[in-house]
């Protein structure tokens, strides 16, 4: 009877002892498949909620210090994306483009300036960049980056992507090598200085003209002057006629001063011009009346035709401006209209717009240079327009003064039939 007892105790013990054993195992199995959900989304980047771990034995502690690793671990990756998130937005903002390659010149990343530049999206990632961006310059730019640690800057040209008759653009480019020996790749900045170019050889251009324009009148006064105090001062017949030209030079010179002053108000936007309603058609009768005897005196016809302008039409600008714009074109009419020909100024307006022509019957502009009689110090025949005074400013200053009002200026001609400028200006239309 005692052995079938301790049989069944025994029986009893074990079965405890198996039920225990096999809790154990069950909530060790739940730990460990919590924590294989847990790797889970941690490699498909989800948030998963923290485990509740209860186990206390040595799976237990393993879990509890995988969490906490694992909690580590997200936040770092939040960190990161954060990161990398406020990188591209700073990247895509930029006007520079940017392109990151690596050691076998493939494109790892391109922003959206570098898209504009090249055409390089996120379908081109990964791809050989030589063959996206077929250039000889910025193959040498790559080429070079990747060479040593230093840093390539430079200058390439491309043609512009908006068709056949695109501008070529100048970039500046900035290549850094990635850490590593040699390096695991390359960044390159491109901006466009097209602009920066094109302003640096217009003042390069500007104060060489400049510079010429002064020598031309100071050499003729020196010249002139030096010859009256050598033997011509007593000279009765030479020394008037020499002081005529010194005179006429130290005028020219004048002029050329007041032109250069006006320029730099209006690239200044320091004019003194204070634009406010006003009426073209008294102003343009005024101004023909200045140059009548001019014309009178050269045997020119002065033809004029503002019949279409509404004397109680505004426009919003400045006496001045508007005199100086008519007193140029006006003045230019009958310098290089021979005797017997004609000028002609006439004015129209519409509900929107008022424009203003003068035209003449003068030795008109071959077409090619037409696109530049309104650049600074252009002269169509140089030495005609020196003879006739002029100092190529006054178109230049002109079409500052149209734009300053809002208006426009076109210029139409035929080589020994005339020229004809156009000006259209926006008319004032008062509030009610």
């Amino acid at each position: 009877m005692f052995g079938r007892v301790e049989f069944w105790i025994a029986v009893l013990a074990a079965t405890l002892v198996g039920w225990v054993v096999a809790a154990r195992v069950r909530r060790d199995s739940r730990t460990i498949r919590d924590l294989s959900l847990r790797f889970s989304a941690l490699e498909e980047h989800q948030r998963w909620r923290s485990l509740t771990i209860r186990n206390g034995g040595s799976i237990g502690q393993l879990a509890r210090r995988v969490e906490s690793v694992i909690l580590a671990f997200e936040a770092q990756i939040r960190r990161l994306e954060s990161d990398r998130e406020q990188l591209r937005v700073v990247l895509g903002g930029m006007t520079e483009g940017v392109i990151a390659i690596d050691n076998r010149r493939r494109l790892l990343f391109a922003n959206a300036g570098a898209d504009r530049f090249f055409g390089l999206d996120e379908s081109a990632v990964g791809r050989f960049l030589p063959e996206l961006i077929r250039s000889p310059q910025i193959q040498q730019a790559i080429e070079s980056t990747l060479s040593g640690p230093e840093i390539h800057k430079g200058e390439v040209s491309m043609v512009g992507r908006d068709g056949p008759r695109s501008l070529t653009r100048t970039l500046a480019v900035h290549g850094s090598p990635l850490p590593g020996d040699p390096p695991a790749g390359a960044v390159f900045v491109f901006h466009d200085v097209t602009e920066l170019r094109r302003l640096e050889r217009m003042r390069q251009d500007f104060v060489a003209n400049v510079s010429h324009e002064l020598k031309t009148p100071l050499a003729s006064i020196k010249a002139y002057t030096e010859t009256l105090l050598d033997w011509a001062l007593h000279d009765e017949q030479v020394n008037v006629r020499f002081l005529h030209r010194i005179e006429e030079q130290a005028e020219r010179l004048n002029q050329l001063i007041l032109d250069l002053l006006s320029l730099a108000r209006l690239d200044s936007g320091d004019g003194t011009f204070d634009h406010s309603p006003l009426g073209l058609h008294e102003s343009i009768l005024s101004c023909l009346e200045t140059h009548r005897g001019r014309t009178e005196s050269k045997g020119l016809e002065l033809q004029i035709d503002v019949d279409g302008l509404d004397p109680r039409t505004l426009v919003m600008a400045d006496e001045e401006a508007v005199r100086q714009i008519l007193d140029n074109l006006i003045d230019n009419a009958i310098k290089y209209t021979p005797e017997g020909g004609w000028v002609r100024v006439g004015a129209t307006s519409t509900a929107s717009q008022i424009t203003i022509e003068v035209a003449d019957s003068g030795i008109g502009i071959p077409r090619d240079d037409l696109p530049r009689v309104f650049e600074r110090f252009y002269r169509v025949d140089k030495a005609r327009s020196r003879e006739l005074g002029g100092t190529g400013l006054g178109l230049a200053i002109v079409k500052h003064l149209v734009q300053s009002i809002g208006g426009q200026i076109v210029v139409n001609s035929r080589v020994g039939e005339g020229t004809r400028f156009t000006v259209q200006l926006p008319r004032h239309q008062p509030s009610a």
